[in-house]
């Protein structure tokens, strides 16, 4: 090791040994600087560690719920899209029933209808005639169906020509 500036080098052994045990204190002190670091890494690394499986333990769970949820939510769709084709289904009957329900309707009214009826949809300039109750021969009171040239169209609401329903 080199001689500190100003100490000769054949000077006293005292001197020297003081040196030499300093330097020894100094270099130990340094290694368990070093060493206590290095603990002082691994507990900060064992820390997280923990905190670490904590927070995948809390993922785990969030996961399971997730598809926990996305089973039910599968299951509710099914529910809906099956009641819902239900429903479209009973739509496409009832408009059916209301369809041939019109067309019976409309056949009734032909054969009841005066011959001047279908002479009015040849001249649309000539008057309509009103029936004896007063409707005109394009209205079925009892089903609150009004067929007109636009084609037929319900009523709602309606027991009669303008009177609402109670």
């Amino acid at each position: 090791m080199a001689t500190p500036l100003g100490w000769s080098q054949g000077g006293s052994g005292s001197v020297c040994l003081a040196f030499d045990q300093l330097r020894d204190v100094i270099e130990s002190q340094e290694e368990l600087i070093h060493q206590l670091r290095n603990v002082e890494e691994k507990a900060a690394h064992a820390k997280t560690k923990v905190l670490l499986a904590k927070e995948e333990e809390k993922l785990q769970f969030a996961l399971g719920e997730v598809e926990v949820l996305s089973k039910q939510l599968e299951k509710e769709k099914m529910a809906f899209e099956k009641a819902l084709s239900s429903v479209k289904h009973r739509v496409l009957q009832e408009c059916s029933k209301k369809d041939q329900l019109i067309t019976k309707c409309n056949g009734r009214r032909e054969a009841c209808a005066p011959p001047q009826t279908y002479l009015h949809g040849l001249f649309p300039n000539s008057p309509a005639p009103v029936s004896r109750a007063g409707f005109h021969p394009n209205f079925c009171p009892r089903l609150r169906i009004q067929a007109g040239q636009g084609g037929p169209h319900l009523r709602k609401g309606l027991q009669g020509p303008g009177r609402p329903r109670k």
